[in-house]
């Protein structure tokens, strides 16, 4: 009697514990949908009550959770006519262009943003759907404000508790949106590997490139917010407005490996949330490992498909690569019975392609001498959670400023992706990260800081979700600046009373000693006479 009354105490108690969370989580990059789907399972895994509401905007994605509870809203014909034309087949293209190129910019975001728009109006126009998530009464519903669609709908859905994210650290409009000053002089933008804070040409280029990101990523909240005035009035609160009421804001970012920049009290780091304990490789890839005294990883991510590089890129590569007839080079290349790759597999027997690679597991294998990636945010926090140096060659999006961390914190060199067709300049970073043992050294350090952390990353989320769960966001951690206009916040009111009183005493200065100078002039002028 006495264990069937603990066990049914220890039930109630599990019980009362367990929230109800919604977790918005788009299908489309995959970075995105495995942040968002971990946070989701890790949840689960907790004993919480989860859903995950995955609208589909790209098919052939992932849905990045295996543990909650899935609802689908499928993919608009709309969606996908504009998915075929967006950024995907713009890839070579951004790999020709300059990140800095204004041109490129205009003509890429507002096909980018559409396809965000036309899969969020396939969400509001399921109605039935809106009123069964409105009488889940969710405690949390977390979303990132990627995807402007799933800020904007939880207005909707009226969680107790809303939970703003990045799947990277903040860029562009998130830093108004998560009430974080954006720190331009000493904080890279995005588009930026390597800032001077010295040097006035370097930090009027991280305010030209942080621009043309605002640039680029506004039509993905106005065109939200038009959606949003047209279905429910104008009166209907602004995204920024929306997410300045979060309880929380959660960003896939590690303060061990990035710039130190400003934050706030409701900004928790979970970077690394996704990290998995590498498992035993297999057979075929403990055979690959074995062949040389050395192997490199080769991966450029899985929206950077290898066989859409430019093919004299990609022969440059190669002939890198045979410049190391002593290093396995494993290349996650995604068609290994392609033209290209028979013909290289055939002249190069350092060289092994795969379709498919266990990054992770790799990674965590001392027979893995150094990795060249793109530095997408994952793989950049693979590299450092596994402390391998690495050479890194950023493409787009949020790379470059990952690079950049990783190199201030020296874990290897970037290489500009236009020196990818020199080979000369290829192998000169990649011996210099072989030669130079302090990378070796430095990622070993950090791999270990980051294993020893007082709190791992898993603790401070279901921690900080169960909190607002149970409260509800707090006033006190909403800062006031939210409140303020551009004015206000940067005291411009105050400069200009000032500037006005300081030109009031000067007039008023050049008065009195003109006053003076009359008075003196006619005293002595009387006197005379």
């Amino acid at each position: 009697m006495r264990l069937l009354l603990f066990l049914f105490s220890l039930t109630a108690t599990i019980d009362a514990a367990s929230f109800k969370i919604l977790v918005y989580n788009p299908k489309f990059g995959h970075s995105h949908s495995n942040f968002l789907g971990n946070i989701a399972d890790i949840l689960v895994e907790a004993g919480h009550n989860v859903t995950s509401l995955i609208p589909v905007i790209d098919e052939s994605g992932k849905d990045g959770t295996e543990k909650s509870r899935k609802i689908y809203v499928p993919v608009a014909e709309e969606t996908r006519e504009v998915l075929t034309i967006s950024y995907r087949s713009n890839f070579s293209r951004s790999v020709r262009f300059t990140r800095n190129n204004p041109i490129l910019t205009w003509r890429m975001r507002d096909t980018f943003a559409r396809q965000f728009l036309l899969q969020c109006r396939a969400v509001l126009d399921d109605v039935d759907l809106l009123k069964k998530l409105q009488n889940e009464k969710y405690d949390v519903m977390i979303v990132e404000n990627f995807d402007m669609c799933g800020p904007a709908y939880s207005h909707l859905v009226k969680p107790k508790s809303l939970i703003t994210s990045s799947a990277s650290f903040p860029f562009s409009q998130m830093y108004a949106e998560f009430g974080i000053p954006i720190s331009l002089s000493y904080n890279p933008s995005p588009y930026v590997s390597h800032l001077n804070v010295n040097s006035m040409w370097s930090r009027m280029t991280n305010i030209y490139a942080e621009w043309l990101l605002h640039a680029f990523f506004h039509p993905c909240r106005w065109m939200i917010e038009e959606l949003f005035y047209e279905r429910y009035g104008p009166d209907y609160p602004s995204l920024e407005e929306i997410s300045s009421h979060s309880a929380y804001t959660l960003l896939n970012s590690e303060p061990l490996i990035d710039f130190a920049v400003p934050t706030l009290a409701r900004v928790v780091n979970i970077g690394g949330i996704g990290a998995r304990k590498p498992k035993p490789l297999g057979k075929e890839w403990d055979e690959v490992l074995s062949r040389r005294s050395k192997t490199i990883l080769l991966s450029f991510g899985s929206v950077a498909k290898s066989i859409y590089i430019p093919r004299d890129i990609k022969d440059s590569i190669l002939k890198t690569i045979a410049r190391f007839p002593s290093i396995t080079f494993i290349w996650k290349y995604e068609e290994p019975e392609d033209e290209f790759a028979m013909e290289a597999t055939r002249s190069l027997p350092n060289l092994y392609l795969s379709k498919w690679t266990p990054q992770n597991d790799l990674l965590g294998d001392e027979r893995i001498t150094a990795f060249i990636t793109h530095g997408g945010m994952g793989s950049a926090q693979e590299t450092a959670t596994r402390g391998k140096p690495a050479v890194f060659i950023p493409l787009f999006g949020d790379q470059p400023r990952n690079a950049g961390m990783m190199q201030h914190n020296g874990f290897g060199v970037v290489l500009d992706k236009f020196d990818m067709i020199n080979p000369d300049a290829f192998v000169a970073a990649i011996k210099e990260v072989l030669e130079n043992e302090s990378y070796r050294k430095n990622a070993a350090i950090i791999s270990s800081m980051l294993a020893k952390k007082p709190f791992s990353s898993r603790e401070l989320l279901i921690k900080t979700v169960e909190f607002a769960a149970e409260y509800g966001p707090s006033k006190a951690l909403r800062p006031q600046s939210y409140d303020m206009n551009m004015i206000e916040y940067h005291n411009l009111d105050i400069a200009v009373v000032f500037v006005l009183l300081a030109i009031l005493s000067l007039i008023i200065t050049k008065k009195l000693c003109c006053l003076a100078i009359s008075f003196c002039y006619s005293t002595k002028k009387d006197k005379s006479d």
